[in-house]
């Protein structure tokens, strides 16, 4: 199980908090993780700290998404391509 207290990581020298958050929703929709940059808050779905491998997974989309939006990259592109690059992201483990 992954603790319940927020953290920080760094995204390209921009300091991000992630938080867990109970029943997340983006737009009134149910959603696993939610990127808001203008804020440097990446939150997760709670439910998703007893489920470790899904927890990472999510976390990666996330991340992803933040890179791409501090670096500028996700202006030149469309909302479908900056989704695609992050489901790729998700993907991506080091052992």
């Amino acid at each position: 199980m992954i603790d319940n207290n927020s953290y920080e990581v760094t995204i390209l020298g921009q300091r991000f908090t992630v938080e867990h958050v109970q029943n997340l929703l983006v737009e009134g929709e149910r959603c696993e993780g939610a990127c808001y940059v203008s804020e440097r808050v990446i939150k997760l779905d709670d439910y998703l700290r007893f489920q470790e491998s899904r927890y990472n997974r999510v976390l990666r989309h996330e991340l992803m998404h933040a890179a791409l939006r501090v670096s500028g990259l996700a202006e030149l592109m469309e909302l479908k391509m900056e989704e695609a690059i992050c489901v790729l992201a998700e993907s991506v483990s080091i052992k």
